[in-house]
């Protein structure tokens, strides 16, 4: 891939395309526009090869590039539509000073959670890790991980309520 041959691309999107079409999606809401990122990602990695550092993390690695890559459509969605980069890109300071007490209720709630209900949001969210993954890493089962990850979030919600 590091060489930007089309067979090791091609390899790559035919074991992590989905996974990267449905990520995508996550941001651009549209399955059609979803595939549209990946794609041109792809293509773009053709034209200049992308460098990892570690392939034990291809998934976050994936994870971050189609991130980035989702953004950037994003961006170039609301420009041909002469809108702003992004909603309240023209802020009042009121709106700056409201993020940042989110900002910090969240960390103040991520604080006040259980070791375990911290590391299982961390690993699934924070390091964009499938549920798969989580699961491997965790060493639990599907159903556990499903049920523990949703007593987390209410859990957080819970904490972020009592906080606001």
């Amino acid at each position: 891939m590091a060489r930007g041959e089309a067979q090791a691309i091609a390899t790559l999107y035919q074991r992590h395309g989905a996974r990267m079409v449905a990520f995508a999606r996550r941001y651009v809401r549209h399955p059609a526009a979803a595939e549209d990122v990946v794609i041109s990602l792809l293509g773009r990695w053709l034209e200049r090869p992308p460098q990892v550092r570690d392939a034990e993390r291809m998934s976050a690695f994936l994870a971050t590039s189609v991130y980035h890559a989702a953004i950037d459509w994003i961006r170039r969605e609301r420009a041909e539509q002469g809108q702003p980069p992004r909603a309240g890109s023209a802020e009042q300071p009121q709106a700056h000073v409201d993020r940042v007490d989110r900002r910090a209720a969240l960390a103040a709630a991520l604080a006040k959670l259980a070791p375990s209900e911290r590391v299982l949001l961390e690993t699934h969210y924070g390091r964009a890790l499938s549920t798969d993954e989580c699961i491997e890493q965790l060493g639990i089962s599907r159903a556990a991980f499903h049920q523990r990850l949703h007593r987390a979030r209410l859990h957080l919600a819970e904490l972020l309520e009592t906080a606001g």
